[in-house]
């Protein structure tokens, strides 16, 4: 008996080592199913230290974002100036509209009008800096200073390098009297640091107008110095980005004085939910959203055993889970995250608050809904007596998942093979939210991409204190996006 017992796990332990190891060998990039073969963008007459003086004349421009009802609006109007000012030649060839007030469609007619036109995005808004924070940055934060291979100040990155690149690559083009056989779109926000009501706005009028657009791309991800699983460099090409909910905790207790508390106080109440919240059981897989595609198409630069463990994450999911948990974003690529961020009870220490508030913000992956997470953390509170959950405002859910075999997608990444071709090229997630969510109903697959090269430390510096954008990636998204015109649009 006891042979055929050993004899039985021996044939187990073969089958499943075949299993692994069979899929473990297939699992790899899969072929681009659209082959193109993009221009030479090396050819193009860039001055990259002409355009570098110019993206700091914008950032010198300080468009902040509006969020009150007084602020002045000023600026967005001195913007749209100077881009007339700067970029004669574009504006000659493309037709401008005001939308919304203050965000800017152009349109750039093709000769072909059979052919679905391309939707390039940018916006024009920068966050504020903080008076606290100045005294961290090496310059002006609104200073566009050049130094050091560099344009240093608000929205190098985010997002004045990509608009700028942009411009510069339509007037390089119409300079030359090239014209689009395909319409190229130009569509520039005003408002996407506070909710992209503008980038709404522009989405709507192409609906009403029955766009329907070849692709669309906007600001998301790059090219990163060192992928934390293969330790390369790797263009990520954004193909979704998750959404956003915010959900409110209420509890009402019984008012009084502290020296005779009941059993549980609105606090306490309040407290136990936002810790069963945080903790309800979330699922984190590659499955179901970009992760997949990601490491499918990194196969070839994992090592053995990552890629035996990812291709057979039926066998070693545990193992997965264990690792990702060491990292925060790798545990954001792969599922909703649930993060208490504010809490209001109370006026003094010694009076007991009637009814005390919390909210836990959800980043939802793709294969959550809104609707779902509510529902299961009001099951998971259930039995907590006076405790109410609601979303503080309407959820936006992730966006739709965009296609890695398109001929839109084999453009981009060759693109960005020839901008920097040391780079592997993967699909990733958007962990944030960008204007492109607006586009989905208006464009065949939504991209978020630009190829900049950036660092740990040049991430750190998006929103935060010395941003920075480097000539050499300037330059070479003024080639990325004077190549996708020619490649995609141009006779």
């Amino acid at each position: 008996m006891v042979r055929v017992i050993l004899a039985a796990m021996a044939v187990l332990v073969a089958a499943v080592t075949g299993i692994v190891g069979y899929r473990t060998y297939a699992f790899s990039a899969p072929p681009l199913l659209a082959s193109v073969t993009p221009p030479d963008i090396s050819t193009y007459a860039v001055d990259a230290e002409a355009a570098a003086a110019r993206l700091g004349a914008a950032i010198r421009i300080r468009t902040v974002s509006i969020v009150n009802e007084g602020d002045d609006p000023a600026p967005f109007a001195q913007l749209h100036a100077w881009m007339q000012q700067t970029y004669p030649a574009f504006h000659a060839a493309a037709r401008r509209e005001l939308v919304n007030t203050l965000s800017l469609l152009y349109v750039w007619e093709g000769s072909d009008p059979a052919q679905p036109p391309m939707l390039l995005l940018a916006h024009q808004d920068v966050v504020p800096v903080p008076d606290e924070t100045r005294g961290a940055w090496s310059d002006d934060p609104f200073g566009g200073v050049v130094r050091d291979g560099a344009v240093w100040g608000r929205g190098a990155i985010d997002d004045k390098g990509s608009l700028v690149a942009i411009l510069e690559a339509a007037e390089l083009l119409a300079a030359q009297g090239r014209r689009p056989t395909r319409t190229i779109l130009f569509a520039f926000g005003h408002d996407e640091e506070i909710g992209g009501e503008g980038a709404q706005a522009m989405a709507q009028v192409l609906a009403d107008r029955g766009v329907r657009a070849w692709f669309a791309i906007d600001e998301g991800l790059a090219i990163i110095d060192r992928h934390p699983l293969t330790g390369r460099p790797t263009a990520l090409i954004g193909i979704a980005e998750k959404g956003f909910a915010t959900l409110r905790v209420s509890a009402v207790g019984r008012p009084g004085h502290s020296s005779m508390p009941p059993p549980e106080t609105a606090v306490s109440l309040v407290a136990e939910a936002v810790d069963r919240v945080h903790s309800m059981r979330i699922e984190r897989q590659l499955g179901g959203g970009p992760a997949h595609a990601m490491m499918r198409a990194l196969a070839p630069e994992l090592s053995l055993t990552t890629r035996a463990a990812v291709a057979n994450e039926w066998l070693f999911g545990p193992a997965l889970q264990q690792r990702f948990a060491q990292d925060p974003a790798a545990m954001a690529l792969i599922g909703t995250t649930v993060a208490p961020t504010m809490m209001n009870a109370g006026v003094r220490p010694n009076v007991l608050p009637g009814e005390a508030t919390a909210m836990i913000n959800f980043r939802l992956h793709p294969r959550d809904t809104a609707a779902d997470i509510l529902a299961r953390a009001r099951a998971g509170i259930a039995d907590i007596e006076g405790v109410t959950l609601d979303w503080a405002e309407p959820p936006r859910e992730a966006s739709a998942t965009s296609s890695v075999t398109s001929s839109s997608y084999a453009l981009i990444a060759a693109l960005s093979e020839a901008s920097y071709g040391e780079a592997a090229v993967a699909p990733g997630l958007v962990l944030g939210g960008t204007d492109s969510r607006h586009y989905g109903s208006v464009a065949e697959n939504v991209y978020r991409f630009a190829p900049m090269v950036l660092s740990s430390d040049d991430l750190e510096t998006i929103h935060g204190n010395n941003e920075r954008v480097s000539v050499e990636n300037l330059e070479r998204l003024i080639r990325f996006y004077a190549g996708l015109m020619e490649a995609g649009a141009m006779q």
